[in-house]
């Protein structure tokens, strides 16, 4: 019970990368090192190297499409801008509509953040959506530091 009210009144101290970690743990997507994987008669070296490394046949073989190589590219404009936590899921309601959100540091410190969100199609139309509404608070935000208005 003490927990929870702590978490939320000193959130905003906790590093970025530490909220990262704790966001991936508690959804489920451990890293390889966390050690998901059952003991196996080799250690804990096995262990770990049987969940990094999965079967051969277990291999997905994927090739990169037109759609994936330019969501990349606007994940990666969007890096470029400071964005971070960066996803693209269905919005819940609306039967093939997506969601897009971001979050882009306010301040130098970075312990104010603006959210953004996009809704849109398909990954690509919603995180661009995302992407031009990024570029175009940078641009007012940029103008309004130099005073012009």
């Amino acid at each position: 019970m003490v927990v929870v009210p702590a978490l939320a009144l000193f959130s905003h101290h906790v590093p970025p990368e530490v909220a990262a970690a704790v966001r991936t743990l508690a959804s489920g997507r451990s890293p390889a090192w966390f050690g998901r994987a059952p003991r196996a008669a080799g250690g804990a070296d096995a262990a770990v190297a049987a969940v990094s490394q999965p079967p051969p046949s277990e291999t997905p073989a994927t090739v990169p499409t037109p759609a994936d190589s330019g969501r990349r590219v606007i994940e990666e404009r969007l890096l470029e801008l400071g964005a971070t936590a960066i996803e693209c899921q269905p919005l819940p309601g609306e039967a093939g509509t997506l969601l897009a959100s971001c979050r882009v540091a306010a301040d130098a410190s970075g312990q104010l953040q603006r959210l953004f969100q996009a809704v849109g199609p398909e990954p690509t139309a919603a995180l661009d959506t995302l992407r031009a509404d990024v570029e175009a608070w940078r641009i007012r935000t940029a103008s309004v530091a130099a005073g012009v208005r």
